[in-house]
């Protein structure tokens, strides 16, 4: 009986101690992001769409960030599906993520006025995109540097 009694305290201990340590941890909130934040976009290709007008879209997008001095990085990825016997030869999804060095050069971006030219160069890009994709995820990421 006595065994059975320890056994319980030490079962009691142990899982306030684990219940007390998990309380501690910090949150992770996207506004506490500390590292690096993107933007992801992940795409289909629709049926006229292709690689190639993806990639143009990508550039100016890139263009968009670089005349505007903004230390912004958009980068691209063709996902292929695996599958028992490796990789498939077809694309399956295209994403892009935009990459801002922090949350508060992205929050300054956010913030800033749009001039019409911003917009017309905006629209451009985005109209490439959409000939050639239809975004089907957007998520906001905190990458842990």
């Amino acid at each position: 009986m006595k065994i059975l009694k320890y056994l319980f305290i030490c079962l009691i201990t142990t899982t306030a101690f684990s219940v007390a340590s998990g309380h501690h941890e910090n949150p992770h909130n996207f506004s506490d992001c500390k590292g690096s934040v993107g933007n992801l976009y992940v795409s289909e290709i629709l049926d006229k769409g292709t690689v190639g007008g993806f990639k143009k879209a990508v550039d100016l997008h890139q263009k968009f960030y670089t005349d505007r001095g903004y230390d912004v990085k958009v980068n691209a990825n063709i996902e292929y599906n695996r599958d028992g016997d490796g990789t498939t030869e077809e694309p399956s999804r295209l994403t892009t993520v935009v990459m801002f060095p922090s949350l508060e050069v992205q929050n300054q971006w956010m913030n800033r006025e749009f001039t019409d030219q911003d917009q017309e160069d905006f629209d451009s890009f985005l109209e490439i995109y959409n000939k050639n994709t239809k975004v089907v995820v957007r998520k906001s990421n905190c990458y842990l540097n």
